[in-house]
C-alpha cells in the first residue's frame, strides 16, 4: 500500500490533446480510436493485448461496477509489469480503495467517475513524488473507456508512462 497522498492536487495537469504527449499514449489511443470505429467506444472484446505487444507493461484494465459504492467501483483486471516495478506492489484483483490512502483512492475514482460520465479519454501529466527512490519523475498518462453494450462503461484501459 503506498501511504503518501498518490495524487497531490495541483501535481497533475490534465491534458486536452495528444500533441506534445510521448508516442506510446498516441499509440494506444490511435489503437483505441481504430477499435471502436464509429461507435463512441470500443469493447474489452475488440482489444487484443497483442496488438499492443510493446505497451503490455505499461497498460492497466479496470473493471467498473457502475452501480456500487466507490471503494468497490474500481477494480484492478491487469496491472502491467512496468506499473508493479515503479509502484512496488502488484494491485491486479485489487479495488483502487485497497491499495493506497483514502483521499488518494477518492481523487483517482472521481477520474474513473467522470470516465465513465463522459465517455471520454483522460489524458494527464505530472510530477512523481511518492516513491522518492525511483529514478523516475514525471509521468504521462491516458485512461480510455470501453463498454460492452456501446453505452454503459464497464472498463477503462489506461497506459502510463513513467520517465
Amino acid at each position: 500500500m503506498i501511504s503518501d497522498a498518490l495524487i497531490v492536487p495541483g501535481s497533475t495537469t490534465r491534458l486536452l490533446t495528444l500533441d506534445q504527449c510521448r508516442p506510446e499514449l498516441k499509440q494506444i489511443f490511435a489503437l483505441w480510436d481504430l477499435l471502436r470505429g464509429e461507435r463512441s467506444m470500443p469493447s474489452r472484446s475488440d482489444f487484443n493485448p497483442a496488438a499492443a505487444r510493446s505497451l503490455l507493461p505499461h497498460l492497466i484494465l479496470v473493471d467498473v461496477f457502475p452501480d456500487q459504492s466507490q471503494k468497490r467501483r474500481f477494480r484492478v483486471r491487469l496491472h502491467g509489469t512496468a506499473q508493479v516495478r515503479y509502484q512496488g506492489d502488484d494491485w491486479t484483483s485489487a479495488y483502487i480503495h485497497e491499495k493506497t490512502d483514502t483521499a488518494s483512492a477518492d481523487r483517482l475514482c472521481a477520474v474513473g467517475d467522470y470516465i465513465v460520465a463522459k465517455h471520454e479519454p483522460w489524458i494527464s501529466t505530472g510530477n512523481l513524488y511518492w516513491q522518492p527512490n525511483k529514478r523516475y519523475r514525471k509521468f504521462e498518462s491516458i485512461l480510455l473507456p470501453m463498454s460492452d453494450d456501446g453505452t454503459t462503461v464497464n472498463m477503462i484501459l489506461g497506459l502510463t508512462i513513467f520517465f
